[in-house]
């Protein structure tokens, strides 16, 4: 979609903040893309929404592969223009609307599903029906949480286990 010279400097070094146009601040020569939700004209050139090229392709390629390849031609330019500090917090804004779009097209599968009565039907609809899709707790909360419960258990039974050894010899806690 975009040609090395466009990305690259002559040295060979990659353009970060300098392909956006709200980023280069004292000279936008080098700007091909916005950091805005749709495409701007400035001085009858087009600046493309990176934004939206994101958002329209990544959900079908979670690994941000294609979408390297296709707008830049090259994984590695895309993994340093996406950590760069200016544009990262774009990055990640754009990966969370990626991510509910994922949800809202598999809640619109789960819909379709139970619509149609097929086989899942009965737990297409009971999903729904408890919101299923919410994150109560992430994985690593979850873990987190049991280890603290087993750690707990683990020191009642210590402490149970001491009291009897203190009254055994006679030892009187406090």
């Amino acid at each position: 979609m975009f040609t090395f010279e466009q990305l690259k400097t002559t040295n060979g070094i990659t353009r970060t903040k300098s392909l956006f146009y709200e980023l280069s601040y004292h000279d936008p020569e080098y700007a091909i893309f916005t950091t805005k939700e749709q495409d701007i004209e400035v001085n009858g050139r087009k600046m493309v929404s990176l934004q939206q090229l994101y958002v329209a392709m990544v959900p079908n390629d979670p690994t941000e592969y294609e979408f390297a390849q296709t707008v830049f031609g090259s994984w590695e330019v895309w993994e340093k223009i996406k950590k760069a500090p200016q544009i990262a917090p774009y990055v990640k804004r754009w990966q969370n609307e990626v991510e509910i779009k994922v949800k809202s097209q598999a809640i619109q599968a789960i819909a379709t599903e139970m619509k149609e009565g097929g086989r899942s039907s009965f737990s297409a609809a009971k999903l729904l029906l408890e919101k299923g899709w919410l994150d109560k707790d992430n994985a690593s909360q979850a873990k987190k949480k049991l280890q603290q419960k087993e750690q707990q258990e683990q020191d009642k039974q210590a402490l149970a286990l001491l009291s009897e050894d203190a009254d055994r010899l006679g030892i009187k806690i406090q």
